[in-house]
């Protein structure tokens, strides 16, 4: 399916390794240009060639950079500008967050935690949004895990720091409707990466089981019977991205296996 996204720019956080990378791979392959950035220079390079194979290196601009920074969040829009002369796509990947007991956390966690999950989306979104309402089109998607929808145990610093995103993207979305631009979140349950694996391997030697035991556990959770792939990840992101999605905003769409089979 042509999902018309040739030509389009978009900015992707997080885009080193992992569902970012992958990401970023599903919009080359739809002809679009891409930014890539994240912290690690040497996992962003690779992606880079890699994304360069599918398109050409004309289409891709890696920018190593603390998107939690404002200063480098305004370095990577300028950048972006200049190299492209557009924005259309951003795509923030909000995902980790320190473990802890609700009542015990400091002043400077929860700074940090808001920092990295809620401010730094946010300062993102606001520097691409003048360009947007000037071409007037624009998809922002904010990736978020099922955890803000489920919380586990450890995980309330990182939930609520989510859920503050949920909540602007809700407001934002009817503030920005006119302009034909559309703001969504998409919710992944456990999808394959390396970063899943180390976690999976941590926990199992924290229970003094294998890894294998602790990944079982894990599927038989999810009604579907398997982990989620990065690639579909990608799929729905560049779907929701297109001109096909443009009556979607305001909303958060889950891809988790069935996990959840919540309602709302």
């Amino acid at each position: 399916m042509d999902l018309g996204l040739k030509d389009r720019v978009a900015i992707i956080g997080g885009s080193s390794r992992g569902i970012g990378r992958a990401i970023a791979t599903t919009f080359a392959h739809e002809g679009a240009s891409v930014t890539i950035s994240a912290r690690t220079e040497a996992d962003l390079r690779r992606t880079e060639i890699e994304l360069a194979r599918i398109g050409s290196q004309h289409h891709v601009l890696a920018i190593p950079a603390d998107l939690s920074s404002a200063r480098d969040i305004r370095r990577v829009v300028r950048d972006t500008m200049n190299r492209f002369g557009q924005i259309g796509i951003l795509v923030n990947h909000v995902w980790h967050g320190v473990p802890g007991r609700p009542s015990e956390f400091n002043d400077e966690a929860l700074t940090a935690a808001f920092e990295e999950n809620f401010l730094g989306a946010v300062r993102l979104t606001r520097e691409v949004i003048p360009f947007m309402k000037q071409q007037r089109w624009g998809r922002i998607i904010h990736l978020l895990p099922v955890q803000v929808k489920q919380p586990g145990k450890g995980s309330a610093l990182s939930a609520s720091s989510q859920l503050a995103l949920v909540g602007y993207t809700k407001m934002l979305a009817t503030e920005l409707a006119p302009f034909n631009i559309t703001v969504n979140n998409v919710i992944a349950g456990p999808v394959q990466t390396d970063f899943l694996a180390s976690t999976f391997e941590s926990t199992a030697e924290e229970q003094r089981r294998t890894s294998d035991e602790v990944v079982l556990d894990a599927v038989e959770a999810i009604p579907i019977g398997r982990l989620g792939k990065p690639e579909e990840l990608g799929d729905l992101i560049a779907f929701l991205a297109s001109d096909r999605a443009g009556f979607i905003t305001g909303t958060s769409v889950v891809i988790d296996g069935g996990m959840l089979q919540t309602i709302s």
